[in-house]
């Protein structure tokens, strides 16, 4: 064979494997189940959950799958963290069950802003990578009531509540009222339900800079809650970009008491963040889930809703503190009695909660070797948590950027 020949065929042979790992590389994963086919499913619940298992397997790198809590019906309530960044915003759909649209949207952000990190490219002329990388974190809750959301779709259209019949965003601890009918209830105080709880626990632990929830119909948005002076401000500012992006019409603040409960309405008026709640799909009043021949309307117009808020975030110059570290153990939040605390750049964890990562489960010379190490801070023993993660043959990982750490 000629020196030109074999030249010849080594070039296709380096052309065809080199064109084939670029395609391997670059092609966008495949999913079990269409947007669509999630939304006429028989088992939502089931289906979204696989595709955030996808979502956070294809882009392991940049994201973080976790549960904050299980429902009445003990369906897990799991959040998707994507990003980096130390900036925290929250977006989450379906606390009403016929307004699950927002669970297929949600869905829908997530991957359009993974796929433009993994290409490498923009959105809305924003680099992704470097949003991701190190400016913010996305937290996805876009099934806040499964239950009520398997209700709806196994054959009760109109449902609006949790398995308790208890309606989720009148549960928060804003100007809360007791409203117990036939037909309707708030619950028997607030947060009284294990879904309204987990969504507390995970803005309380996280300490969110801005949060979002999604509803349906009616193409408006809420965002006022009697924020005064440079908050009202800060928040209208917001509530106009939305506006201008999507179309939809902004709820006068006056009356706002007249719809009170609300997890916008406990967001402003108690974590002192904007927030907003965001009504998609048409006319108001709606009986029933939007049809899904709305649903590329509502995606052109929430499209760049995630970027867009988080681009104006970063330029917000006034955020709260961080007070709280959160920890998330064997993928689960953990809601902690006390901080955990750093001394002389060690950290401890109180013996209380040492109990919620299995310190009872060692053996009882270990415990004791492990309780002769603590110390005693404001009258409470604490231990060192790097070496009872170590003595429970676990891993330990501290994401300074949120303040999270994360055990398993």
């Amino acid at each position: 064979m000629s020196k030109q020949i074999k030249f010849f065929l080594l070039a296709v042979i380096f052309m065809f494997t080199s064109f084939t790992a670029y395609t391997s590389v670059t092609a966008k994963p495949a999913y079990s189940k269409t947007l669509e086919q999630i939304y006429k499913s028989k088992d939502v619940y089931k289906d979204t959950e696989t595709r955030l298992n996808e979502l956070s397997r294809n882009y392991s790198s940049i994201t973080y799958l976790f549960k904050i809590g299980q429902s009445v019906q003990n369906r897990n309530l799991t959040v998707l963290k994507v990003g980096n960044g130390p900036k925290k915003l929250f977006i989450n759909a379906s606390h009403h069950p016929r307004e699950y649209m927002g669970t297929i949207l949600t869905l829908n952000q997530i991957q359009y802003i993974l796929e433009a990190y993994a290409a490498n490219k923009t959105i809305d002329n924003y680099n992704i990578k470097k949003l991701l990388d190190k400016e913010v974190s996305f937290y996805f809750q876009p099934l806040v009531n499964p239950d009520g959301v398997q209700i709806c779709v196994s054959g009760t259209p109109s449902y609006y509540f949790n398995a308790n019949k208890v309606d989720l965003n009148h549960n928060y601890d804003a100007l809360w009222f007791k409203e117990i009918t036939s037909t309707y209830s708030t619950g028997e105080k607030p947060f009284s339900e294990p879904e309204t709880q987990a969504v507390k626990a995970l803005c309380e632990n996280i300490e969110f800079d801005l949060t979002m929830a999604y509803h349906a119909a009616g193409d408006i948005i809420y965002w006022y809650f009697g924020q005064q002076g440079a908050d009202k401000e800060r928040d209208l500012a917001y509530a106009n970009m939305l506006k201008n992006l999507t179309g939809y019409t902004l709820v006068s603040p006056a009356n706002y008491k007249s719809s009170t409960s609300g997890f916008k309405d406990w967001c402003v008026m108690k974590l002192k963040i904007p927030s907003f709640t965001l009504e998609i799909g048409g006319k108001r009043g709606l009986s029933k889930p939007v049809e899904w021949s709305w649903y590329n309307s509502v995606w052109d117009k929430n499209r760049l809703v995630p970027v867009r808020t988080a681009t104006q975030l970063l330029k917000q110059t006034k955020f709260n503190d961080d007070k709280k570290t959160a920890l998330i153990f064997n993928k689960s939040l953990v809601v902690l009695s006390q901080n955990i605390v750093s001394v002389d750049g060690t950290s401890y964890i109180s013996l209380k909660d040492a109990q919620a990562l299995d310190f009872a489960s060692l053996d009882k010379a270990i415990q004791e070797e492990l309780s002769a190490s603590r110390i005693s801070l404001k009258g409470l023993p604490y231990l060192k948590l790097d070496a009872l993660v170590g003595q429970l043959g676990l891993t330990c990982r501290y994401d300074k950027a949120v303040n999270t750490y994360y055990i398993q």
